[in-house]
């Protein structure tokens, strides 16, 4: 049974759709199809979701310069409507002072160490301070005059009356107020009681750049106080100045607002989606001391920070340093316990553009831990892609190569194949390989037979070979007797005597070439040629070429013999 005639079915059994669906190449089209479409979607499914890890990144740079944007509105809002109040509390307030004078028939400096008139004059003006603050968003409000009540003192000079009332609670815009500067009699008539540190007079050393600011100061205008600790209280507080001057510009005193950092964090808490979000509000008039040129650093008791609406955050603790500058306004920064990631910009408070710069941060590690999540579902993704493609090609690779080796398994074991199971490649490559096995066979006979043709003829040439030598081994013997023995001899000794030159004369000769042959190929006139004969003739004892072709031919036939 040869092995076309193993695979050789009938028409009927074998249906051309039939052969057509178990072609190798229709299989391995659709095997690679159907992979190429599964790849295609598992990676359009981790495109995606790549592809959503980018948004994220993208959605928080958003969503961070959203935020700065929400905190910089705020801040300018809040401090622009205390600007507002606090004009208008100024020209009331000098109104006021105005009145008062004209009524007592005062200058303003006539009220130095006159104890009775300063607490009129605070007395005068005191509802009004109560009700700008009841009206404000602010933690308390104050009026400075430029006047003491006992110029004799030390520190006179330092020394200044006036009031100051501050919220009790910044949480509660009902609570009740505390006086910390001022007349206590004047606050117990008017339900405010006296702060625990109370004092009667303001100290002007502890309002840091004061004397500046005086010089400066404007009517009309608004500045800010650096941000200091208010003395005997662990409050940080930020003042809006307001300069009051007479109708002459006589220096009055300040009137202003007050601003804590208790009140700071609860008014200006921020509603994000942020995890522990940190805004800071920073004086970068007032840098720390040795800051090295262009670096950013906050000191905490230059800042306000707040956090969320709904959640704590972390509060710088000690300065807090850029360390890095990154694109679109981020930035990294550092204290001594937390790196924070967010954005920075200056901000314009009460029409000042240069005095304070806004940051909006969180904590890095939140940052990485958000990042992180979505760095495992690239990594995951990846490895899912790839043991899919992994399994797939493992799958169709056997699903394409299991039915070539079932009709292999079945051809060696001489078994009889299911037509719906024949493959036509398959059936086509043996049938190709029976015809070549034919041929094969044949040029196989055919060389059989030239083999033998040619041992026949090698034997025929052997015979004729053997009979040739022993016919020439008679010849040569019957010359050899017709020859002189010792002359022989001395032929055969003389050719070890001749040099190279005469060597391949000699061999010239015995190759049948003739003298101008042998002069042309040597490159030598007749008269050498003739010279060497001569030569040759004397050393071999002969005196004829004939001769000498005569010794030469029977030593050739020793030599084969």
């Amino acid at each position: 049974m040869t092995v076309s005639s193993f695979f050789r079915h009938k028409p009927e059994e074998n249906s051309e759709l039939t052969r057509k669906r178990n072609s190798l190449r229709y299989k391995l089209f659709r095997y690679m199809f159907l992979l190429a479409a599964l790849l295609i979607a598992a990676f359009l499914i981790g495109l995606s979701v790549i592809s959503t890890a980018f948004r994220r990144q993208s959605s928080f740079r958003s969503a961070l310069q959203m935020q700065m944007a929400v905190f910089s509105d705020d801040l300018s809002s809040e401090f622009d409507t205390l600007q507002v109040w606090g004009l208008q509390m100024s020209h009331s307030v000098t109104e006021q002072i105005r009145k008062y004078l004209n009524t007592s028939h005062m200058s303003f400096s006539e009220i130095n160490d006159s104890e009775t008139a300063l607490e009129a004059l605070q007395e005068s003006v005191f509802n009004l301070l109560k009700e700008k603050l009841l009206q404000t968003d602010s933690s308390g409000v104050f009026l400075l005059l430029d006047a003491t009540v006992n110029t004799p003192l030390p520190d006179a000079d330092s020394s200044r009356s006036g009031l100051y009332l501050r919220k009790s609670s910044p949480a509660d815009s009902s609570s009740e107020l505390l006086l910390y500067h001022g007349v206590p009699g004047i606050g117990k008539k008017n339900n405010v009681m006296p702060h625990r540190k109370w004092k009667l007079e303001f100290q002007t050393q502890n309002l840091p750049g004061y004397k500046e600011w005086k010089k400066s100061a404007r009517p009309g205008t608004c500045s800010f106080s650096d941000i200091f600790v208010l003395p005997g209280t662990s409050d940080k507080v930020l003042l809006m100045l307001f300069p009051l001057f007479s109708a002459d510009g006589t220096f009055l005193g300040v009137c202003g607002f007050e601003m804590n950092d208790s009140f700071f964090q609860h008014k200006m808490a921020q509603p994000t989606t942020l995890s522990h979000l940190t805004c800071i509000l920073a004086d970068i008039h007032a840098a720390p001391e040795g800051q090295p040129s262009g670096t950013l650093q906050v000191a905490a008791e230059q800042s306000m920070s707040c956090g969320s609406t709904d959640g704590y955050y972390l509060a710088p603790a000690g300065t807090l340093t850029v360390t890095k500058n990154l694109s679109d306004r981020r930035v990294l920064c550092s204290d001594r316990i937390t790196s924070y990631l967010g954005i920075t910009e200056k901000v314009k408070l009460a029409g000042q553009n240069e005095r304070f710069r806004a940051y909006v941060l969180i904590p890095r590690r939140d940052y990485r831990q958000m990042f992180f999540q979505e760095g495992a579902e690239v990594v995951l993704i990846f490895i899912f892609l790839l043991g899919f493609a992994l399994f797939c090609c493992r799958y169709f690779s056997r699903r394409f190569l299991t039915p070539v080796l079932n009709s292999l398994e079945q051809l060696k074991n001489r078994q009889k194949t299911n037509p719906e199971e024949i493959i036509p490649e398959i059936e086509e490559l043996f049938t190709l390989l029976s015809e070549m096995e034919r041929d094969r066979k044949a040029e196989t006979s055919a060389l059989e037979n030239e083999i033998e043709d040619a041992r026949t003829e090698l034997s025929r040439i052997n015979r004729e070979y053997d009979d040739a030598r022993r016919e020439l081994s008679r010849l040569v013997y019957s010359r050899k007797k017709e020859v002189d023995p010792e002359n022989y001899q001395q032929f055969l000794n003389g050719l070890k005597t001749l040099t190279r030159t005469e060597k391949k004369i000699f061999l010239f000769y015995l190759s049948g070439k003739g003298t101008r042959e042998i002069m042309e190929e040597n490159n030598i006139k007749e008269s050498t040629l003739r010279y060497h004969n001569r030569n040759i003739y004397s050393k071999l004892g002969i005196n004829s070429l004939k001769q000498l072709l005569r010794y030469a031919a029977i030593m050739n036939g020793e030599d084969s013999g």
